[in-house]
């Protein structure tokens, strides 16, 4: 074979690999769709990040990025499994294979706050696992918010479905209007209501208050709010600055007291403007109690069979 024909079919097979590749890819590809604002692509194995304007293309070791004003939607099937990223978000596709009826999909919430939707229930070989550093989310038919800080600290809300959290093998099961939160190095926190990031951190941070009683009395601390429960000790108003719950009914509010909780009775209690609300807890409830909540039966997805 003359060197000419040599050449010729190197570049043949060149370009069969790179066709096959590129085949490869777009089966395993998503849609990046700017919905407004910065957003820019960083390629699997390069170093820059393009800016996108309209549409673009994203496969597997794709970085995706937000600016402070950027909004992209990243859909993965036409069914409904789509992601939205808000400003200032980095968002990494780790692996992607399958296809629209049976697939592993896992994805990394580097930083900012993403929302997921898949549109269908999952089948029992197929995946969806959002990583962060703070914890792991599995999802089988959910639609779900993530949030990730600078800190690494994680949060997690959940709107329809359920959604596992998993932190060193640390499992919850997170049902719909309720989240869940760990730090980067911790553990998972309890599975509390809430609706927004906010209300998740007050219901797990407490809010700031002022409490004052007349004529200096000193006020009791009970393990339960209940003015028959059990006394733990007592407080002054003073001592108080933070509030981590409230029970149903009643001014029954929950402190930190001597490196546990216990529970005070308080009609005059001012809150900081920028509390989201405190966690509600059931008016029998003992300190010590499992408040993790009950999740309804998964239904079997149908197979037509």
């Amino acid at each position: 074979m003359g060197i000419k024909m040599r050449f010729w079919a190197v570049i043949l097979v060149i370009l069969g690999v790179m066709g096959a590749s590129l085949f490869a890819q777009t089966d395993l590809a998503a849609t990046l769709e700017v919905l407004e604002g910065d957003v820019s692509v960083q390629r699997v194995n390069t170093s820059t990040f393009i800016p996108i304007t309209i549409e673009a293309i994203v496969g597997v070791g794709d970085v995706i990025q937000t600016g402070n004003s950027g909004r992209a939607r990243i859909t993965f099937f036409a069914d409904g499994t789509d992601t939205e990223l808000l400003p200032n978000t980095t968002y990494r596709i780790e692996a992607f294979s399958g296809n629209a009826t049976t697939f592993q999909l896992s994805v990394e919430v580097i930083l900012g706050q993403t929302s997921q939707r898949l549109g269908r229930v999952l089948d029992a070989n197929s995946s969806y696992n959002v990583n962060t550093q703070g914890m792991t989310m599995a999802a089988r038919g959910t639609v779900f918010s993530v949030r990730v800080e600078e800190s690494g600290r994680a949060g997690m809300l959940v709107q329809e479905g359920v959604v596992e959290a998993d932190k060193d093998d640390d499992l919850a099961q997170v049902p719909p209007q309720f989240g869940v939160r760990a730090e980067a190095e911790g553990a998972l926190s309890d599975v509390v209501r809430a609706t927004t990031f906010d209300e998740l951190d007050a219901a797990l941070d407490g809010c700031s208050v002022t409490v004052t009683t007349s004529d200096d009395v000193s006020i009791n601390v009970r393990v339960s709010p209940n003015t028959t429960a059990e006394r733990l000790g007592i407080v002054e108003a003073f001592e108080i600055s933070t509030l981590f719950g409230k029970s149903e009914t009643g001014n029954w509010y929950r402190i930190t007291f001597e490196d546990s909780y216990g529970w005070i009775l308080s009609s005059t209690t001012t809150f900081d403007d920028t509390c989201a609300g405190l966690r509600i807890f059931p008016s029998d409830y003992i300190e010590g109690q499992d408040l993790t909540p009950s999740i309804e039966p998964e239904a079997t997805p149908d197979t037509g069979s």
